[in-house]
């Protein structure tokens, strides 16, 4: 059998209201191992978002974590300072967001925004970097990408609103890929 380590685990998760502590998500365990796909279903309004954005450390304001850990490996999401999630978030784990148009930023054009995760990340500049951008577009579908990279979000259908979210949680090969 193979003993391979957990990618990511969520263990007593709970997540509540930052005013009155009324918990929305209760008790999450997840263990996910490397190359394991897991699906969380469930109905509308029953937490699978708020859970992927917990996993993340992505909540909005007014939520908050009530209990619980998020692994990766022996590390702590939750301990971590916010500079070394950032370094966490795009590079080791990626969440490809439900609403593209929310998600995206609509005065940065496709290449700017997928360009971001690898300057972030890797050492790609200039002409290497146009190449990356290009081929994950390519990759996930989009029609002439070099054009499309000159794009704004508005120029582009939902569909491929879509793929462009695809593509920036692509980028840098995460170990742990959500799709909200």
């Amino acid at each position: 059998m193979n003993q391979q380590a957990d990618t990511l685990t969520l263990e007593g998760l709970s997540v509540e209201l930052a005013e009155t502590a009324q918990a929305l998500v209760k008790d999450v365990a997840i263990h996910l191992r490397a190359g394991e796909i897991f699906a969380l279903v469930g109905e509308s309004g029953s937490g699978k978002s708020i859970t992927s954005l917990a996993a993340m450390r992505l909540l909005p304001d007014a939520l908050r974590v009530g209990s619980g850990r998020a692994l990766m490996g022996d590390t702590d999401l939750f301990a971590l300072p916010e500079a070394r999630m950032q370094t966490v978030r795009g590079r080791r784990m990626a969440m490809i967001f439900q609403n593209p148009m929310s998600a995206l930023n609509p005065v940065q054009t496709v290449f700017r925004q997928v360009a971001e995760t690898l300057r972030l990340h890797t050492a790609l500049r200039g002409a290497a970097l146009r190449d990356r951008v290009a081929s994950l577009l390519e990759e996930v579908g989009i029609p002439d990408p070099r054009q499309r990279m000159g794009f704004y979000p508005h120029q582009l259908s939902g569909g491929q609103q879509q793929r462009i979210m695809i593509a920036m949680a692509l980028a840098c090969e995460p170990e742990v890929l959500i799709a909200d």
